[in-house]
């Protein structure tokens, strides 16, 4: 039987990694949880909870393989496979609590025909996954990479569920139908099994009744059902926003992909080369007029605003694009001399926004910067820990909103809302800027990193739903790739050349257009209130419930009435045995200490003494008989 678990956990986690690139074989992700549901449905939630974590670690060390490229691109390779392993562990953890939770629901919902089945693979199911894909990204800053959803992101039609729910929507799709496809299994090898497992006695087998034969199909058809309404909604999304481009207005916005190689490999000589590069092919996008330039994340390699030369790359790329230019900078702030700020410098990693006579017009810091890469944790209250900072310098996260405006000749404004590196997968910030007023999300990143790996086309996947969740166009500016144009509804037009689009140089200008009003998305609004949320709630309840009160209410119940079969088992069996035999020692012992005393003084406490022990010697009454009920 172990046998087939670890199968079904290695199956599952080799089938969520094919769904995702490399491979990117989406229609993998509809069964991938099969194997593992199986097993969360026939064992204790533990077990479950531990097969699953197995699953999840063969999934994540494999959807995490871009890691190693840090390795080659000038990363101590201790500390990177180190890093590799701890977060797919940590990862892996969060199905793991999923696993727990969903096998408390099962253990509820029994294996016989009925409402608490299909409830419970129609919603309750989806809504654990989707609240465990929510915590993981959220608790201690977040991870919020490759949630099941973002799978299926070029299935246009399903992806737009995420303007209502988010990303965790999709997710709860795919899980509910992987429910679905789970007792379709079931009741295929029921027969087998119980030809298997039952004597021979010729007797046939006991079936369903039609009522019961009604809720089996209902349990697979609803989901499959709701799979169908949703792409079916989706299509009609998409439609409307055809009609709608009609009437929008066109930006003809120019990105910049430098290729710029690893901070590492960086000198002086390979930093004049890269700007004089940067310039250059930023005067060839302004021979098509562009209404906006984009460079990439730190794309200048110097600092603002005190650095002249910096300042002077900045002044000649926007002269020579004839337009506003957006750049990624490393922004200097002089302040007063704390532990935080050693050198009486604070470091951010910014967006700032020039005219195309080389003015500031607005700047935007990151905010959720990416720790022991931006940061080290506690470093702002250890001054040491700075030092160990890859890039040499500790950043710090931006506070206010950034929504930047550009101004046409023709008197139009364009909203921008800027976002830095992996920003485009905490999709709060996005929200916070489209409700601030942004009709252009503008993700500038430098994934030169994990050059020649495959983490660049995964990251670009998690963008494309900040663009669906809230109904506007969002363009990328890579510093290796992938540089590109998202519309409303998910759509990718990309740089490319010779058939790649990542680890090369050159520009990108392409047409966007952006409409006043962004295309309906109650995800803007109401966010992960309507499902996250929730489900991380849920998942909570059930988690608490099964490590506290369970074994309190388990416990208290053996001792009131003497369950044998769940009495005898480990710690506590150990516990009540101690208890019998101390108790039993103390009463011995008060037994001679009332003999040695004088008749009198007996007399006197004799009333006392009976009412004070009468409680206990009744418990230990109750321990006796059991034990000796027990084979104590």
């Amino acid at each position: 039987m172990i046998v087939f678990t670890i199968a079904a956990a290695a199956l599952s986690g080799i089938l969520l990694w094919a769904a995702f690139p490399p491979a990117a074989q989406a229609d993998s992700a509809w069964i991938a949880l099969v194997p593992i549901m199986l097993v969360i449905r026939h064992t204790a939630p533990r077990a479950a909870a531990g097969w699953t974590w197995l699953a999840g670690l063969i999934f994540w060390v494999a959807t995490l393989s871009w890691f190693p490229a840090i390795i080659k691109n000038g990363g101590p390779w201790p500390l990177v496979l180190l890093g590799q392993l701890g977060l797919a562990a940590w990862c892996a953890a969060f199905m793991a609590a999923y696993a727990y939770a969903s096998g408390r629901v099962w253990r509820w919902a029994g294996r016989a025909p009925g409402w608490r089945r299909v409830c419970a693979v129609l919603v309750i199911d989806p809504l654990l996954w989707a609240g465990a894909e929510w915590v993981r990204g959220w608790l201690f800053t977040g991870f919020a990479w490759n949630f099941l959803g973002v799978s299926q992101v070029n299935n246009l039609a399903l992806i737009q569920a995420a303007s209502v729910f988010g990303v965790y929507g999709v997710s709860a799709i795919v899980v509910a139908v992987n429910g679905a496809v789970t007792s379709i299994v079931e009741r295929a090898a029921t027969p087998f099994m119980a030809r298997l497992t039952a004597p021979r006695s010729g007797e046939p087998m006991p079936r369903p009744g039609w009522c019961g034969r009604l809720l089996l199909s209902t349990e697979s058809m609803l989901p499959i059902a709701l799979l169908v309404f949703c792409w079916y909604w989706g299509t009609m999304r998409i439609q409307h926003a055809r009609r709608l481009e009609a009437q929008a207005t066109v930006w003809r916005i120019a990105l910049v992909q430098p290729n710029s190689p690893c901070v590492f490999e960086l000198n002086d000589d390979a930093v004049r080369a890269q700007q004089e590069l940067l310039v250059n092919q930023t005067r060839l996008a302004g021979a098509t007029r562009p209404d906006l330039v984009v460079w990439p994340e730190t794309a200048v390699l110097g600092s603002v605003p005190y650095e002249p030369e910096t300042l002077r790359v900045i002044r000649e790329g926007a002269a020579a694009a004839g337009a506003p230019l957006l750049t990624g900078v490393l922004e200097l702030e002089r302040t007063a001399v704390t532990p935080a700020a050693h050198q009486g410098l604070l470091y951010y990693n910014a967006a700032w926004l020039y005219s195309a006579t080389g003015e500031a017009l607005g700047r935007y810091r990151k905010h959720h910067l990416v720790p022991f890469g931006e940061y080290i944790p506690l470093d702002k209250h250890i001054p040491v820990l700075q030092r160990l900072a890859p890039t040499g310098v500790s950043c710090t996260p931006g506070r206010k909103g950034g929504v930047l405006h550009v101004t046409r000749a023709a008197g139009e404004t364009l909203a921008l809302g800027p976002l830095i590196c992996f920003e485009d997968t905490v999709s709060g910030l996005s929200r916070a800027a489209v409700q601030a007023g942004a009709r252009l999300l503008v993700l500038m990143t430098n994934d030169a990193w994990f050059n020649g790996s495959i983490e660049p086309l995964q990251h670009l996947n998690q963008s494309v739903f900040r663009a669906v969740e809230n109904g506007v166009p969002l363009v990328r500016a890579a510093n290796s790739g992938v540089t590109c144009a998202v519309d409303a509804v998910g759509r990718v037009r990309r740089l490319e050349s010779n058939g790649k689009s990542m680890d090369f140089d050159g520009f990108f200008v392409t047409p966007v257009t952006v409409a006043d009003t962004p295309l309906n998305a109650p995800y803007t609004r109401w966010g992960d209130r309507l499902l996250g949320l929730p489900g991380a709630i849920l998942l909570f309840v059930l988690l608490a419930s099964g490590v506290i009160v369970v074994p309190c209410a388990t416990w208290r119940r053996n001792l009131e009435c003497g369950d044998k079969s769940l009495a005898v088992r480990g710690s506590r069996h150990r516990f009540l045995s101690a208890l019998y035999a101390e108790t039993h020692l103390v009463l011995t012992l008060s037994r001679i200490v009332l003999v040695s005393t004088p008749s009198r003084l007996r007399q006197r406490q004799s009333v006392s003494t009976k009412r004070r022990s009468a409680p206990l010697r009744l418990c230990v009454k109750k321990l006796s008989t059991r034990n000796l009920r027990e084979g104590m």
